[in-house]
């Protein structure tokens, strides 16, 4: 879900190696098994930054953190997600927050974001085309403190889909994987403030490349799409380089101009969460200057930490997804 503020399109990040470098220094440490969280037939899509998932999941988001540059300061914001299915494989609830930290000069300014919320309805899932076609409904509801939220309520009707090249002639494609969503939010009070939205992930999945296409290494484990041990190599092993496009664009009469960034980045999927980080290159916006920032985020997979949170009020408890 969405958690931009007007302080995001007046902002940029600062670019920060630092972090990359925890990053890296942290993956050697944990387990590497690759689960069915996200799976689709042999495919596993990555949870992306901004563009929503078009699977159903339960899954706990703390934090997606970035860190930004202000004209006049700083920014950072550390927003939680949490997705808990209703139905297995079809059908789930939203619920997002965001916390802002401002520093304005030598003063700091700090709030919540407008609390968002949203369904999401799977209507088509193939194994064998590697496809979801995920309609999707968010509210935002205007609960934020006045200094840093936008306090208005909206709704945002979307479709979410995710594709997979795993029928591609050319086998060292077929681990490319498509993920994105078009939307369209309105304010429903206040100025009707209307905007396309419109984001999209290219993938490369290094766990499919081993298991379906090379077949070969046997420092994997051809079967559970998994690779042995703990070293950069088995880590890289369960690696996902990816490159995501954000944008938005005002529409029926809505003043503004389109904001569109690119965030080109590396995931890591262990058993029980993924790690993301991607430095945000702003490509067109409000923004004071063109410098890069940071975006990173950590994604819990609830039902494989916790099997019991699986259990779902409608069909079948299910601990892993199964395709229909």
């Amino acid at each position: 879900m969405r958690a931009y503020t007007p302080v995001y399109f007046l902002a940029l990040m600062r670019h920060s190696s630092m972090q990359f470098l925890f990053i890296a220094a942290l993956l050697p440490c944990i387990a590497l098994d690759l689960w069915a969280h996200g799976n689709v037939g042999q495919r596993k899509f990555i949870e992306p930054l901004f563009t929503e998932d078009a699977n159903i999941k339960d899954e706990l988001i703390f934090p997606r953190a970035e860190f930004l540059a202000m004209p006049d300061g700083s920014l950072r914001s550390y927003t939680a997600a949490f997705e808990k299915t209703l139905y297995p494989n079809r059908w789930s609830v939203v619920i997002e927050q965001s916390r802002v930290h401002r520093r304005v000069a030598r003063s700091m300014i700090g709030g919540f974001g407008d609390l968002e919320v949203g369904t999401k309805f799977a209507v088509y899932r193939s194994a064998e085309h590697e496809l979801v076609l995920t309609p999707a409904l968010f509210l935002t509801v205007p609960t934020g403190s006045q200094s840093v939220a936008e306090h208005r309520t909206k709704l945002h009707p979307a479709l979410v889909f995710a594709k997979g090249f795993g029928d591609l002639k050319w086998a060292w494609l077929r681990p490319l994987g498509l993920q994105g969503d078009l939307g369209y939010e309105a304010a429903v009070r206040g100025e009707h403030e209307r905007q396309a939205t419109y984001d999209m992930v290219l993938e490369y999945s290094v766990p499919y490349l081993n298991s379906s296409t090379r077949n070969a290494d046997t420092r994997f484990d051809v079967k559970h799409d998994a690779p042995l041990g703990r070293s950069l190599r088995a880590v890289l092993g369960n690696s996902y380089p990816f490159v995501e496009f954000n944008g938005s664009t005002p529409v029926a009469g809505t003043t503004g101009s389109s904001s569109t960034f690119l965030r080109p980045g590396f995931a890591y999927v262990g058993r029980y969460f993924q790690i993301s980080a991607a430095p945000d290159v702003p490509l067109r916006g409000y923004l004071p200057s063109r410098r890069i920032g940071t975006v990173v985020l950590i994604d819990l997979f609830l039902n494989e930490a916790v099997p019991a949170f699986g259990w779902t009020p409608f069909g079948k408890h299910h601990h892993h997804d199964v395709e229909h």
